[in-house]
């Protein structure tokens, strides 16, 4: 009861444009905390059906999936990453792994997401948003001055995707992305050799003084020859 109670007055505190599009899109549904904590519907279901069935026929186990095993996002290039394997490419990867992109995916079909657009695959046409980016962005602010942001949809305009995004382009200067690469200036891709032949010459220099030593402070030096 007093939960109930406090669940309400938190709710009469939201602004009226909060609590209408709360509304209508019930966040138990359409949140993305939601979203995330739905249970699959292929391992639920195939528990009772493998216990019940048991006595009866025996199913076959399931292949391994090895390629889902070794294969994770963080190993998978980003899309911001340039190809430089083909010539002339120079354009992001689309069917490259994304996280900010993965974020924004929907896959239930009863419930759409109204902050992303939606396709109809009987007639293969798209859809824009139920609510346009400038309404996504005053919600997402409004969420985040009454601290129920985690109540909304996934978005282009929610701090989450934007914070991924922002971690896989970088800080806006080439090479600062995840998994992205500049060419360099020559002095820069030659400094790991020139040091680690430096580092050896300063290794070999006392024998050098040795030897220089030896043979009579530069008589008969021929290491070098005299120009």
């Amino acid at each position: 009861m007093a939960t109930t109670q406090a669940s309400g007055s938190l709710v009469n505190k939201l602004p009226l444009r909060l609590r209408n599009f709360f509304a209508r899109y019930p966040p138990q549904i359409y949140s993305a905390t939601a979203l995330r904590s739905a249970p699959s519907v292929s391992s639920d279901a195939a528990a009772p059906t493998s216990s019940s069935s048991s006595s009866t026929t025996t199913t076959p186990p399931p292949p391994p999936s090895s390629s889902s095993s070794s294969l994770t996002p963080e190993s998978l290039p980003s899309p911001y990453t340039p190809n430089r394997d083909a010539k002339g490419h120079k354009r992001p990867d689309p069917t490259a792994y994304s996280p900010s992109r993965a974020l924004l995916v929907s896959a239930d079909t009863k419930h759409p997401n109204p902050f992303l657009p939606r396709k109809n695959y009987r007639t293969g046409k798209w859809f824009g948003p139920q609510v346009g980016l400038r309404r996504q962005a005053e919600l997402v602010q409004l969420a985040i001055k009454y601290n129920v942001e985690a109540l909304l949809p996934p978005g282009r305009k929610s701090t989450e995707f934007k914070e991924t995004r922002r971690a896989e382009r970088g800080l806006q200067i080439k090479g600062t992305g995840i998994g992205q690469k500049v060419k360099g200036h020559k002095w820069e891709r030659t400094m790991e050799a020139r040091l680690e032949d430096r580092r050896k010459a300063m290794m070999e220099m006392p024998e050098m003084i040795r030897l220089w030593k030896q043979r009579g402070h530069g008589r008969g030096w021929r290491q070098w020859p005299k120009r």
